[in-house]
């Protein structure tokens, strides 16, 4: 126990310390591009933070665990969206601009289509692919946006 206690610690710490450099870098991004540090955060985060959960995701679909992906994927984006938006929604003050507000709908449209194929049981991993060109269509909004 004790040592499972001194790596849990030690991943927690590693763990904000690379976070706190990750958002340093996201803003030095952004002043370099001179974009809104909200959009390069926007764009970028969901790479950084969803790329090890892609990577388990395809180990487990070649795999043919589909549905072990699909629920890692689906809770972990759940908890990222839901904690650090509600921190943010209660601990800041939000200013929406047309990025962010094409971010939310196109989020919405996301979760709806993603909804109904869970709802029909007609969850397979092809249907990713069509998803993730919301996200491509909110990157070109953003860059049509004069932020770009």
């Amino acid at each position: 126990m004790p040592w499972a206690l001194a790596q849990t610690l030690l991943a927690l710490v590693v763990i904000g310390f690379a976070s706190h450099s990750f958002v340093g870098q996201l803003d030095a991004l952004a002043t370099y591009l001179q974009w809104p540090p909200h959009l390069v955060a926007l764009l970028l985060s969901p790479i950084a933070t969803e790329l090890p959960e892609t990577m388990n995701a395809i180990i487990w679909v070649r795999q043919g665990r589909e549905r072990l992906a699909f629920a890692n994927v689906s809770g972990a984006m759940m908890i990222q969206a839901t904690v650090p938006s509600a921190l943010g929604l209660f601990c800041t003050p939000w200013h929406f601009d047309t990025v962010l507000t094409w971010a939310g709908i196109l989020t919405a449209v996301a979760v709806a289509i993603l909804w109904s194929f869970f709802h029909r049981g007609r969850v397979r991993a092809g249907y990713l692919i069509p998803i993730s060109v919301i996200y491509g269509v909110f990157a070109i909004i953003a860059l049509a946006d004069g932020h770009g």
